[in-house]
């Protein structure tokens, strides 16, 4: 058995469901020996409609402890800002036999029995997604901002672009039908809860988030401009200037009026 500790919703933590749905997959094909597929999130923030696999509900770390305690999984998976070094080398004391595995966006010390991150520039074990290929004729330009978009930063994009637009969001994007309005003006195509992976290699072009969605580009081989939206994701902005990655604060979208030479630099036409 396996148990992952992470939050998701509608409003934040929807990339860490997906990265650990991908590392499940990931680690289902690498396995030496045959691992026990059942799998359970513990989460104190979640709702079952995003995913297939069971959840169990907690208040605070105690009782998570305590469902550990009474499950005796072979290995638990953590993503959460919220476990600290500190519940790590708690963890270790109560179940000294159980695999801790921690995912990592920060590059911190940890007490436990692997690190794991998605960042190319980590220290840490990194994993790669390992894409599946997919071949179509590239056009336009595609904008992806998270599952929500909560600070409505694709309209603040949207003021400095034209030619053909593709807008990937999804449903629970609260901002929905202001968008619709939005992209009919600019004649832009939206596209509802599609496969941003796929869509990475349907297109000349993106602009993202600094998160795993710029990993999967970089894999994709799409040029592309990131656009850091929150805090967490200060450590993959600086890796991917470090390869030379356009990356943008919030404030600074205005220099997307200079779009047009990165496409001619790139020979985009869109």
């Amino acid at each position: 058995m396996i148990l992952i500790k992470v939050d998701f919703g509608s409003e934040t933590g929807f990339g860490h469901l997906k990265r650990l749905e991908a590392f499940l997959e990931w680690k289902m094909k690498n396995a030496k020996f045959k691992i026990d597929k059942k799998v359970f999130i513990v989460c104190k923030e979640c709702e079952q409609k995003y995913t297939d696999i069971p959840l169990i509900k907690i208040k605070n770390n105690n009782e998570f402890f305590e469902v550990v305690k009474r499950l005796r999984p072979k290995e638990v998976i953590v993503d959460n800002y919220e476990f600290s070094i500190e519940d790590e080398k708690k963890f270790k004391e109560f179940f000294p036999k159980i695999k801790l595995i921690c995912f990592d966006d920060f590059e911190k010390i940890h007490f436990c029995d692997e690190v794991v991150s998605l960042n190319p520039c980590t220290k840490h074990k990194r994993i790669k997604l390992n894409l599946k290929k997919y071949y179509f004729k590239r056009k336009g330009i595609m904008i992806s901002i998270g599952a929500v978009d909560g600070k409505g930063i694709i309209f603040k994009i949207l003021r400095y672009l034209k030619g053909d637009i593709h807008i990937y969001t999804t449903s629970k994007n609260k901002q929905l039908k202001k968008l619709k309005k939005i992209a009919k003006l600019k004649r832009a195509k939206l596209h509802i809860d599609e496969n941003t992976k796929k869509a990475l290699f349907k297109h000349k072009f993106a602009i993202i988030s600094a998160s795993t969605l710029s990993i999967e580009a970089m894999e994709a081989k799409i040029p592309f401009i990131a656009i850091k939206t929150v805090k967490n994701q200060e450590i993959l902005a600086k890796c991917l200037k470090r390869k030379r990655i356009k990356v943008l604060e919030i404030k600074d979208i205005y220099k997307l009026r200079k779009l047009n030479d990165l496409r001619k630099r790139w020979n985009i036409r869109c």
